[in-house]
């Protein structure tokens, strides 16, 4: 069995690129044990398409990026900028 190596949480919250989201994706399946076979499995996609949302491809498609957040228990919110 593979061991997967937890890696440190993003420094940053804001989500600013797909690159950026592909951070926390990735920072979530390691937090959660989970190599990206098992992951990919887990949210229904090949390991390809898994690993280029991790790497932050932008041709992806945004249905899968956030199908992959939620899946791992990633909550992804909008705020407008200037309020609360």
């Amino acid at each position: 069995m593979k061991v997967v190596r937890k890696m440190n949480r993003p420094d940053h919250v804001n989500i600013t690129s797909s690159k950026a989201l592909g951070h926390w994706i990735r920072y979530q399946r390691t937090a959660l044990g989970l190599t990206q076979q098992a992951a990919a499995i887990l949210c229904n996609l090949n390991t390809q398409t898994f690993a280029k949302i991790e790497k932050g491809h932008p041709l992806v498609g945004l249905d899968n990026a956030l199908k992959v957040a939620m899946t791992l228990g990633l909550q992804l919110s909008i705020h407008v900028k200037g309020e609360l």
